[in-house]
């Protein structure tokens, strides 16, 4: 099951609170916004799992659409650049392999 794990939370507290000290947010809203974003991101995790199981590739293009607004809002765009791949290549081609390759591609990503 893919689950966000240690090394994940760190490279997106790193990012993450970078990109929103750039902004002028001070350190509390800085954790609260990183816990909401982390939390969201978990749960999109496990809905692309769920979607996976069910190879599901609409469910699966929406969730993952919806992931990368949130990396982008938290200073991670190298990685919601591989999240956005997800619809082009289905797109592309119509492979559900292929595009399960992509979503696994994209989440390793999420470890920095």
């Amino acid at each position: 099951m893919t689950q966000i794990n240690q090394k994940m939370i760190e490279n997106i507290n790193r990012k993450a609170k970078k990109h929103l000290e750039g902004f002028g947010f001070e350190n509390d809203d800085i954790n609260e916004l990183i816990e909401d974003g982390i939390n969201s991101i978990k749960s999109k995790l496990f809905l692309i799992e769920k979607a996976l199981k069910e190879k599901n590739a609409e469910t699966l293009i929406k969730i993952t659409h919806a992931l990368k607004g949130i990396l982008l809002n938290m200073g991670m765009k190298n990685e919601a650049e591989e999240f956005r791949k997800v619809k082009r290549l289905y797109e592309k081609d119509n492979s559900f392999d292929k595009l399960e390759e992509q979503v696994r591609k994209a989440i390793s990503k999420l470890e920095g």
